[in-house]
């Protein structure tokens, strides 16, 4: 796998990966071959179809997932290989798709920043400090006790709450 990075601004980055041929044909190969035991084809037993009717018929469509699930998993290892950490999902840009022939992409993405932490040897900080009086503390129990409540219903006649 042959990967390039150019950097595109401050924090975007371009970065073209060629995965070779080789390992993508065997998948494709190894799925066309468990595909056939299951295709259905007109003129066929279920799971007699020939390989190469399953390859004429389901070829390009297993080549092109095979070359998702690739580009996927490829990104991931490119991207550590490298050692960049991406700002949000890459964009993913095909080049060349086509069977026999090595995979190429391109992926556009930004990165986090890299900074330094500023120093607070020298910085001082001041603790805020609350003085809560009696009449603070009796005010928010009342408020408390007016927002939980109970409406209970009574079998009585209405009264007057003197307090």
């Amino acid at each position: 796998m042959q990967v390039s990075v150019e950097a595109t601004g401050t924090l975007g980055r371009r970065m073209t990966v060629q995965v070779p041929a080789d390992g993508i044909d065997l998948e494709v190969e190894s799925r066309l071959k468990s595909l056939s035991r299951t295709a259905r084809v007109s003129g066929f037993r279920p799971g007699k179809v020939p390989l190469k009717v399953v390859q004429q018929r389901y070829g390009r469509q297993v080549h092109l997932e095979v070359a998702g699930d690739v580009m996927s998993r490829t990104l991931q290892e490119a991207l550590s290989q490298q050692n960049l950490r991406p700002a949000g999902e890459p964009k993913l840009e095909p080049r060349t798709v086509e069977m026999g022939h090595a995979l190429e992409y391109v992926a556009v993405f930004e990165v986090y920043p890299e900074f330094e932490p500023a120093s607070l040897s020298g910085a001082v900080i001041e603790k805020p400090v609350a003085t809560i009086s009696d009449g603070d503390v009796d005010n928010m129990l009342a408020k408390l006790r007016q927002q939980r409540a109970n409406w209970e219903p009574i079998e009585r006649a209405a009264q007057a709450v003197i307090r």
